[in-house]
Formats: C-alpha cells, sequence, structure tokens
C-alpha cells in the first residue's frame, strides 16, 4: 500500500488558501492605496487577461499529473520524459502565441482600457505595463507543468510549503516597492519573476522524487497523438463549465436586467465559499485513483473513495446545513442585503452544490483518472448546453431563480443516470447502502443544529443582532454537529483511532498540567 500524506496534504492545503486570502486582501488594500483606483483596475484587468491564456493549457496539466500519478517514470523513465518534454515543449509553443497575441493587442489598448481622453503619456505607459506582463506570463506558462507533477507525486503539501513562502515573499516585497517609491511597472516585474521562480523552486522537489529526470524542447508526434486523446477531453470539461459560468449571468443581464445579476451573484457568494472550504480534501483523489487504478489495486481504491465521499460529506453536509438555516443573517451581516429573490437563490444553490460535492465531485474525479473521460467530456457539455437552452426558455417566463433550478434538475437527472451507475458498478456497493454511508448519517449529525437555528429564531431574532445570532448559533451548532459526527459518523475503528491517538494524549497533557500547576 502506497503510504500517501492526504491529512498533511489537505491541512497545508486550508493553509494555503488562507494565507492566499488574507494576502489577496491586504494586496488589494495597498495597491487601491498606493497606486489609486485606476491602476489597481490595470492590475487587476492584466491578471484576469493571464487567466484567459490558462485555456491554452489544453488539459495537458492534468494529464501530467496522470503519467506521473500512475508512475511511468518508475517502469519506463525515458518514456516519461518524452511524455513531460512533448508537454513542457508544447506549452513553450502557447507561449508563443501568447507573446504574438500581447503585442499585436498592445496596439489596441486605447480601445481595451477605454482610454479614449487620456494624454498619449498615459496611454504609452499603460502598454508598456501590458507588453510587460504579457512577455512575463509567456515566460511563466510552460513551467506551470512542476506544480501538477508534484500533485500527481502525491507531494502537495510540500507544493504549499513554496507557494506560502512566495506569498508571503510577495508580501514583503510588496512593501519594499512601496517604501522605494516604485511604480506599477517594477511591481509587475517583481510579481512575475516571483512567480517564475515559485514554479521553479519546484523542481527541487521533483528531481529527487524523480531521479533522472529531463527536460527538453522536443514534440514527439506519437507521444502528442497518445496523450492529447485524454487532454483533450479534459479540454473540453474545462471550456464546457467555464463557459456556461460566464455566459448565465449575461443571460440573467439580457432577459432581466443588471439589478438580477447582482443578486445573482450576492446569491451565489456564500455558495462559493462553501466549495472553496470543501476543495482542499478533494485534490487528493485525483493522483490516488490514477495510481491505485493503474496498479490494479482496485479493492484498496473502493474503500478510499467510499472513505473520501464520507468525510467530503462530513465537511459538506454540516456547512451545507448552517449556510441554510442561517442564510438570511448571514447575507444580512456579509453584504448588508435583505432581499428575498437573493436569499433564495443562496438556499437553492447551496443545496444543488452540496448535491455536487456529494455524488459528483469524488466520482467525477475518480472517473476521470479511470480512463471515462470521454463520458465526463460529453456529460459536461450536455449540461452546458442544456442549461442554457433552459435558461433562454425559463428566463422569459420565470424570475432569476429558474436558473438555479433548471441547473439543479439536469445535475441530478445526469447524476442519476450517467454517474451513478459506472460509479456503483467500481465501487460493488448498493445504492441505500452508499447513500447511508455518505448522506444520511452525515444529515442526522446537523439535525441538532437546525433545532438550534428554530430556537433562535423563535425566541431571540428580535432581541439579538445579527452578528449574536451567527455567534451563538454558529458556536453551539458547529459543536453539536462535531459531537453528533463522533457518534453517528464514525466507524468503530476510527472511533478507536481518534481515542488512541488524540484522546490518550490530550488527558496526558492535561494530567502534566494539573501536576506542574501543585
Amino acid at each position: 500500500m502506497i503510504k500517501i500524506p492526504i491529512v498533511k496534504n489537505t491541512l497545508t492545503n486550508y493553509l494555503s488558501m488562507g494565507v492566499k486570502l488574507l494576502q489577496g486582501v491586504l494586496v488589494t488594500r495597498w495597491l487601491i492605496a498606493y497606486l489609486g483606483e485606476e491602476y489597481y483596475g490595470l492590475w487587476a484587468l492584466l491578471w484576469s487577461f493571464f487567466c484567459y491564456s490558462l485555456l491554452l493549457d489544453f488539459g495537458f496539466g492534468v494529464t501530467a499529473q496522470k503519467y506521473t500519478s500512475i508512475g511511468i517514470f518508475q517502469q519506463d523513465l525515458k518514456r516519461y520524459n518524452r511524455i513531460i518534454s512533448t508537454i513542457f515543449s508544447f506549452h513553450a509553443v502557447m507561449s508563443l502565441i501568447i507573446l504574438a497575441c500581447t503585442v499585436a493587442a498592445s496596439f489596441f489598448v486605447v480601445t481595451l482600457f477605454h482610454l479614449d481622453d487620456t494624454p498619449a503619456e498615459r496611454i504609452e505607459y499603460c502598454r508598456r505595463c501590458f507588453l510587460l506582463f504579457g512577455i512575463g506570463s509567456a515566460l511563466i506558462f510552460p513551467s506551470g507543468i512542476f506544480p501538477e507533477i508534484m500533485v500527481g507525486l502525491h507531494k502537495i503539501y510540500q507544493r504549499n510549503y513554496v507557494i506560502i513562502v512566495s506569498k508571503l515573499l510577495e508580501l514583503a516585497g510588496l512593501l519594499l516597492v512601496f517604501a522605494c517609491k516604485g511604480e506599477l511597472l517594477l511591481l509587475i516585474s517583481f510579481t512575475l519573476v516571483l512567480n517564475l521562480l515559485t514554479n521553479l523552486a519546484m523542481l527541487f522537489y521533483i528531481r529527487p522524487a524523480i531521479p533522472g529526470f529531463r527536460l527538453r524542447l522536443w514534440i514527439s508526434r506519437e507521444v502528442f497523438r497518445e496523450i492529447f486523446q485524454f487532454s483533450g477531453f479534459v479540454y473540453l470539461c474545462s471550456v464546457a463549465r467555464l463557459l456556461w459560468g460566464r455566459i448565465s449571468p449575461l443571460l440573467i443581464s439580457i432577459f432581466c436586467g443588471l439589478q438580477e445579476v447582482g443578486f445573482f451573484q450576492i446569491g451565489s457568494r456564500l455558495p462559493n465559499l462553501m466549495n472553496q472550504l470543501t476543495g482542499p480534501y478533494q485534490e487528493n483523489i485525483t493522483p490516488i485513483s490514477a495510481s491505485f487504478y493503474a496498479q490494479g489495486k482496485h479493492r484498496a481504491l473502493s474503500r478510499i473513495l467510499v472513505n473520501s465521499m464520507r468525510w467530503n460529506s462530513f465537511l459538506s453536509s454540516g456547512m451545507m446545513v448552517g449556510i441554510f438555516v442561517f442564510a438570511a443573517e448571514l447575507i444580512r451581516f456579509l453584504f448588508k442585503v435583505d432581499q428575498p429573490l437573493v436569499l433564495a437563490i443562496c438556499q437553492l444553490m447551496v443545496v444543488s452544490l452540496y448535491i455536487g460535492l456529494l455524488f459528483r465531485s469524488i466520482p467525477e474525479r475518480f472517473l476521470l483518472m479511470a480512463e471515462k473521460h470521454k463520458l465526463l467530456s460529453w456529460i459536461t457539455i450536455w449540461e452546458s448546453v442544456a442549461n442554457f437552452a433552459a435558461c433562454i426558455v425559463l428566463l422569459q417566463f420565470f424570475n432569476i431563480t429558474c436558473v438555479v433550478w433548471a441547473a439543479l434538475i439536469i445535475k441530478v437527472f445526469t447524476t442519476v443516470f450517467f454517474i451513478a451507475p459506472p460509479m456503483l458498478r467500481y465501487l460493488k456497493i448498493g445504492v441505500w447502502k452508499l447513500l447511508y454511508e455518505i448522506c444520511f448519517r452525515q444529515l442526522a449529525a446537523a439535525l441538532p443544529l437546525v433545532g438550534i437555528a428554530l430556537l433562535l429564531e423563535t425566541f431571540a431574532a428580535g432581541s439579538l443582532s445579527d452578528f449574536w445570532l451567527l455567534v451563538i448559533g454558529g458556536s453551539s451548532g458547529g459543536l453539536a454537529y462535531v459531537g453528533c459526527s463522533y457518534w453517528w459518523v464514525l466507524s468503530p475503528d476510527e472511533k478507536r483511532f481518534f481515542r488512541r491517538k488524540y484522546l490518550t494524549r490530550w488527558r496526558q497533557a492535561w494530567r502534566q498540567w494539573k501536576g506542574g500547576r501543585r
């Protein structure tokens, strides 16, 4: 059995996410204060251009992760080096496209940035910033393969250490640039160089893990045809999801207006946060599925998948119930909005996301690495087209909640008829048994949280502010959920492990502390 640091990977994922969140908030505040809103807008727009350039990955990043996970470098190092070199070289070619598009677009910065009545000096400065960012992005793009290899090696925690150090260095560097009265061009140069060095730093972890690892600028046609059969379908999934995510607000704007777009975006904030908070655990499943499936360890992989779905459900069930019952208070406290339509969207979306987290997130990652990538791509494309058609029809007659209802019904349909059957066949488990393991027990543990919310709403809604309702309800409900989960969700073996590993240590530490006081 391969020893995989799932706990360390997950905890460092959460730590990395927390550092990124804090760093993002601080950088935003500092940049606005130092550069002003106009140049901060330019900074944000440049980053958005770079994000769209990630579409040129064509799914090869996941492909590098897969071929690393299945251990080809242990079986045939030369073939592995050819695969990674082909991917790296293809990304280098895409870098030339990024570079060419940057140079061509630089002649249209007046239109792109709406600089019609801007002095010539400022237009030229914006053009230099755009060119610098594009050239830097092109240089960074091929090195994006190294974090994917780290994931394939099950060394997510080491990748996270590098990212955390990089984000802290970025904060220190920005403060230094501000102290030296540097301008936006210097900030862009520093940030891009640091991002490149961050990706290259991961080579120090890759080389000892893969002795004989070599890269060269060379594309093998045979290898390219082989890996594109996988990466092409991964790319189709990514594009379909991206297009639907971008089109839905546009359709709402066309049929309902800008105010409804705002309501939709506010209503989606809490579900998006729930999705981010459950994501760090799920990242472990992709490389595990690839390596175990390739080695034929199907029984062990089946147990891992069921347990992963259980723990994923533990995280998502508590958050789903908590957000659902306290949605009104959360929206009023966080966004200063008291709108029934926003509340309905939030509650519908959190239920839809919950179903996806339980029955789609883990199975899709497994099926992707278990040679079911074609099935997944067609499902994703069909869902995007169906959602698009449903919204065009329904938005003419109903309010914007129909967008969420349509997505929920389509998701349930495809899950029941296309995702669940191959997953159940592989796991060799019945429907009701799986539902009991990953759904019913976790929801039962969340019932006290619902009871606490009802009691607070009945007896304290008029006397307590939203803040104190959230503090009292969230803390007491969270503790009740964790306590009930210990008895109702954990298996007997997991309870024994928890008592042996943690409770015994806590008792010993408590006794030592009491003895020291005496």
